[in-house]
């Protein structure tokens, strides 16, 4: 019974309430005996010394023998004795109620009082007293006595009621979310807990109602998950095969121009055939030193950009302006290949952004289209409701091109040849601009050629 007991918490519900239940109703039922007789007790004292004092005005106004109706109505009232004495302590009057209670002598047990007081009638001085015994008081405990028994039938009966009444109340619900927990353990999600309530046991029920539903969703979804997983992975390797390949280019970038200005230095150190002419090629090594100082400057740009810590500098920039300047810039280098630059230019449009690496960044899609587009090709610039872009024709760029063309040191020229281009670091530069300002950016093939399209929200 006792291991029965302690696994069933609907139980130890009712035993625990029943316990509580009898054990308050008998304190209560305590305090009632204890305080009630003495309260009754101060009560009634209360009340006769009201009487008592009321009568002893009485009888200074109207004397003993017209009030001796109201002395015996006094004594029979109170079960007391009242006798009054003149001032030679003759008694003058006298009744006796106090030991008489229907016939019958009174306990001896019940407790009393008694009062006295002087009164004077007709130039003479009279001593009134009384002496009441509180039978009232004995009988309502005797009375509490004798219900004792009635009492604790209906505090057990009360108690057993409301103990099962109570176990069931809170126990029934928490005996249905139990075998509800028991089927979640088993990964069983085909229930639901119909608990209809608003306390907190309705909360759990709603709460593991809502698990449930989250749980089938996360189950269904873990084939998912998985194989969103191994395409994390896949995305994982591919950027560390970028970041392999970016430090192998870096190698290849600055390998190249180190290995040429140490092959003519030495020509010229030795006076090896036309390295003889110092002078040439001295300034040859300048300019080899040159290129290396903006490949590393823009080795430094894309890792500075590519940082965590990177903060643009906003400011509110005159995009229109700026790109007018970009393409005056870039003129000379169109027309020395006999191409035609369109401008089609919305006046005075506004952008919060960093100007610095935004006019970067129309140098950089602008040159590009100057370096990589044919004799006589047409480039147009335009900027018009926020769109920017920039179309060369005559050239098309390959699709498995397009799907890398913002990959570091990537070049569509497999040679790397100096000559017919940069350092591929250009347009991932722009990309990572264009990305930290929030700006949408694409390169496609047209019908006539390349185009490259920024839309300034």
């Amino acid at each position: 019974m006792r291991k029965r007991i302690s696994r069933s918490i609907q139980a130890k519900t009712f035993i625990s309430m029943m316990v509580l239940l009898i054990g308050c109703c008998i304190i209560i039922y305590s305090m009632v005996m204890i305080f009630l007789p003495k309260n009754y007790q101060t009560e009634l004292e209360h009340q006769v010394s009201a009487d008592f004092y009321d009568m002893v005005e009485m009888l200074e106004r109207d004397g003993w023998e017209a009030s001796s109706d109201s002395l015996l109505e006094f004594s029979m009232k109170n079960n007391a004795t009242v006798k009054i004495n003149d001032e030679n302590n003759n008694n003058v009057f006298s009744v006796n109620f106090a030991n008489m209670e229907d016939g019958e002598i009174a306990s001896s047990s019940s407790p009393s009082m008694s009062c006295s007081a002087t009164f004077v009638q007709g130039g003479r001085t009279y001593q009134l007293s009384a002496i009441v015994s509180l039978v009232a008081v004995s009988q309502s405990y005797d009375i509490l006595i004798k219900l004792l028994p009635f009492i604790a039938a209906m505090i057990l009966f009360i108690s057993v009621i409301g103990a099962f009444v109570c176990s069931r109340y809170f126990s029934k619900p928490l005996v249905d979310i139990c075998s509800v927990a028991k089927r979640m353990t088993r990964l069983d999600m085909t229930w639901k807990c119909d608990v209809k309530r608003q306390d907190e046991i309705g909360v759990l029920a709603a709460s593991l109602n809502e698990m449930s539903g989250r749980l089938s969703v996360a189950l269904d979804s873990l084939k998912t998950a998985n194989e969103q997983l191994q395409q994390d992975i896949e995305k994982e390797r591919e950027q560390e095969k970028q970041r392999v390949d970016f430090f192998t280019s870096v190698s290849h970038e600055l390998k190249t121009p180190i290995a040429i200005i140490k092959g003519e230095l030495e020509g010229m150190i030795y006076k090896v055939g036309e390295y003889k002419d110092r002078d040439t090629y001295l300034r040859h090594c300048l300019k080899t030193a040159d290129d290396m100082e903006h490949i590393i400057k823009e080795i430094l740009s894309a890792a500075r950009m590519g940082g965590s810590d990177f903060q643009l500098v906003r400011s509110d920039l005159n995009i229109s302006q700026m790109l007018q300047k970009v393409c005056r810039n870039n003129s000379g280098r169109i027309e020395d290949k006999e191409m035609k630059l369109n401008m089609e230019i919305q006046p005075d449009f506004h952008y919060e952004g960093d100007g610095r690496l935004l006019e970067k960044v129309f140098s950089n899609v602008i040159s590009n289209a100057a370096i990589y587009s044919p004799i006589g090709a047409v480039i147009t610039v335009s900027l018009k409701n926020g769109v920017f872009s920039v179309e060369n024709t005559g050239v098309h760029i390959a699709e498995e091109d397009l799907k890398q063309i913002f990959v570091p040191f990537y070049r569509v020229d497999k040679s790397r040849n100096r000559n017919s281009g940069g350092s591929g670091l250009g347009l991932y530069i722009t990309k990572t601009i264009l990305d930290h300002h929030g700006i949408p950016h694409k390169i496609e093939n047209t019908e006539n050629g390349v185009l490259f399209t920024a839309v300034f929200q």
